[in-house]
């Protein structure tokens, strides 16, 4: 036998063997559709009602961060200084905070400095204050009915209409 001949009887025989195991091995059987009715169960339609947190921004500034800001956070000086906030330029690893307009996009420094070398950049940071709670909308939730049946070992919860709910009484065989 040659070589090819035998890689292609390995492989079609592998894939057989596993396509037999899949087939025999997860067999599930039906679901159980008659049988004895042992309870009956009614669900009520429900509503939920969704809501959403409500902020707005308040004391908005721009700030600004040069190269040397994330050294300045990891190690902070131990010289004193004002707090972590500097008007000055050339900072050395501290931000600058620029007060803003409330509800605006600020865009940067306008005062004119660099704020450094390496690379920077100003954004907008924003405090948010909690207003409250809106209701956005409501969840249903459907009314439902359904039975309980057993037959041998095997029960299901099965899903009726309420017509049939009612006719059906708790020893009846569906």
């Amino acid at each position: 036998m040659s070589h090819t001949a035998r890689q292609l009887t390995i492989t079609t025989t592998a894939v057989a063997a596993a396509l037999l195991l899949t087939a025999c091995g997860s067999h599930q059987p039906e679901p159980l559709e008659h049988g004895t009715v042992k309870k009956k169960h009614h669900d009520a339609e429900t509503k939920t009602p969704i809501y959403q947190d409500r902020y707005r921004e308040t004391n908005c500034r721009s700030v600004t961060t040069n190269a040397l800001t994330l050294t300045g956070i990891s190690r902070p000086s131990t010289t004193g200084g004002s707090g972590g906030r500097s008007s000055t330029t050339g900072g050395g690893g501290v931000s600058k905070v620029k007060p803003g307009t409330p509800n605006k996009v600020g865009k940067g420094n306008s005062n004119g400095s660099s704020g450094g070398s390496g690379g920077g950049g100003s954004r907008r940071v924003c405090d948010r204050q909690y207003l409250g709670r809106v209701q956005t909308g409501v969840h249903k939730t459907p009314e439902a009915w359904k039975v309980l049946i057993v037959k041998g070992d095997r029960s299901r919860w099965k899903p009726v209409t309420e017509a049939k709910w009612r006719t059906i009484k708790v020893g009846d065989r569906i």
